[in-house]
């Protein structure tokens, strides 16, 4: 059960963490042709959620992938199987 529910936890920080990175660097990239802060916020922020859109599908699947095959294999922490 133990396993169960840290594989859980890893796909959220997987998800979200790959998210945010992918967001952050797609975001930066785009609002730095801004004039001003607010310009180059508003060209950030429309960037960001256009990535969500066009790659949240396959971020989700990296996630979950990379969180079942990390449980099964007890490499991620906390998944390792009890020694018998």
């Amino acid at each position: 059960m133990k396993r169960l529910i840290m594989g859980l936890v890893w796909f959220v920080v997987l998800y979200f963490g790959i998210m945010g990175v992918a967001g952050a660097l797609v975001g930066s990239a785009a609002g730095s042709g801004g004039k001003s802060f607010n310009q180059g916020y508003q060209f950030g922020y429309a960037a960001g959620q256009e990535f969500g859109k066009k790659y949240g599908t396959v971020v989700l699947l990296i996630a979950v992938g990379g969180a079942m095959l990390g449980t099964f294999t007890g490499a991620l922490p906390g998944t390792k199987p009890k020694a018998k």
